[in-house]
């Protein structure tokens, strides 16, 4: 009978439930900055037509130029944001993978409640998420959904006048951004998790960090829309 001993294999940590958390909770962070950086260019809807068109010019053609080739910019950002978002859902996937297998363990069935409800809150808002991109993409980028004008042609800041004048598409947004302001708030709180920083002591600043941001991102976001249905920006 041999006498050779079985080793277990070795995990990589490349392949580890904890790495892939953390992948999750650094591309998250990367969306958390442009939604915050997206939101607040929005915020030149107050400034007048001229200055909100501009913006938006600047950003699909003149930003960086000459160190970037016209248009440059935002070939290279769409190309960090399709990056991020397979990087952020594959590893989301892996970890719902992980997690339902996890289930047969009874130990890991007494799970913290918190966790619990934030990992279903996650994922939930996630599918609405996906459903937002699809219909901010056909409405603001491609047009393919109208504005709510006649015209076929329109500049980007008549375009969003023209759609927020519409009450259902603000309530429609309303619930867009909640969503999303839900997801980046149990985000912010599971990043800290997957890095190591949620301790005991730490657990109230996630906390309030987390809905700080969630609420910064809801109020930059519906400031323009809820403008525009009320009169202020016409």
């Amino acid at each position: 009978m041999s006498n050779k001993t079985v080793t277990p294999k070795k995990r990589r940590a490349w392949s580890t439930n904890v790495f892939v958390k953390q992948l999750m909770a650094i591309s998250g962070l990367f969306f958390v900055m442009f939604v915050i950086v997206h939101a607040y260019g929005n915020l030149k809807m107050f400034l007048g037509q001229e200055a909100y068109d501009h913006y938006a010019h600047w950003l699909k053609g003149e930003a960086f130029y000459p160190l970037l080739p016209h248009g440059g910019l935002i070939i290279i950002f769409r190309l960090a944001m399709i990056s991020m978002a397979l990087l952020h859902i594959g590893a989301a996937f892996h970890t719902w993978i992980i997690s339902n297998r996890a289930r047969k363990d009874r130990y890991t069935v007494k799970k913290n409640v918190a966790d619990s409800y934030a990992a279903r809150t996650m994922r939930m808002t996630a599918v609405i998420l996906l459903a937002m991109v699809v219909f901010h993409i056909l409405h603001f980028t491609t047009a393919h959904i109208p504005a709510g004008f006649a015209a076929t042609e329109m500049s980007p800041y008549m375009r969003m006048v023209g759609a927020f004048q519409n009450p259902g598409l603000v309530v429609l947004y309303a619930i867009f951004v909640g969503a999303l302001a839900l997801h980046i708030g149990h985000g912010i709180w599971s990043a800290f998790q997957s890095i190591g920083w949620l301790r005991r002591n730490t657990q109230h600043v996630a906390t309030v960090a987390g809905g700080a941001v969630a609420a910064l991102v809801f109020v930059l976001f519906m400031a323009p829309p809820v403008a525009i249905a009320v009169g202020f920006i016409s």
